[in-house]
């Protein structure tokens, strides 16, 4: 572990990917053989998508479907392993490793745009980041998202999200 450099006098509100409250918490439920991360792994604190066999999930939609909404929201379950000698963290979940995928309830992301409260959320097509509809006042800092986290709407040719 390289020596610290900085120093934070305070925590962030939440760290992408975990619950933001203890409100209801809804998970997708997989089929009898579970989800698992597909080729390259899984990014946690984006949007997945279950593939065509129903048990493999990537960040991206099948390429028979590739404009479907994403079946949830990969959230922080200590699900990530680093596979690399001395790594010392991750936000992958390596191939072959179990998914947990959130449909609803409140958690905690950070967008690739800047983001405001009320605006729409939605889900890139070629890797599962989140992206705000509108620009606002926090790009790069975490955020709560609220409300259903898949399967809603998409309003952009190249992304897919919940419109909450």
């Amino acid at each position: 572990m390289p020596f610290p450099n900085t120093v934070h006098y305070g925590w962030p509100a939440g760290f992408p990917g975990a619950w933001a409250s203890q409100n209801p918490q809804r998970m997708v439920v997989p089929g009898a053989n579970g989800f698992c991360a597909g080729a390259g792994g899984v990014a946690v604190a984006a949007f997945a998508w279950v593939q065509a066999d129903g048990t493999t999930v990537l960040n991206k939609p099948d390429p028979a479907n590739p404009k479907a909404a994403p079946t949830g929201f990969v959230v922080r379950a200590q699900q990530g392993q680093a596979t690399q000698y001395m790594q010392q963290n991750t936000m992958t979940i390596a191939q072959g490793f179990m998914v947990g995928l959130a449909e609803g309830g409140d958690v905690f992301a950070q967008a690739t745009t800047a983001s405001a409260t009320g605006q729409a959320v939605y889900a890139s097509l070629s890797d599962g980041t989140l992206q705000c509809a509108a620009a606002g006042a926090a790009a790069g800092l975490p955020f709560i998202i609220t409300g259903p986290l898949a399967g809603a709407r998409s309003a952009l040719s190249s992304t897919s999200g919940t419109g909450n």
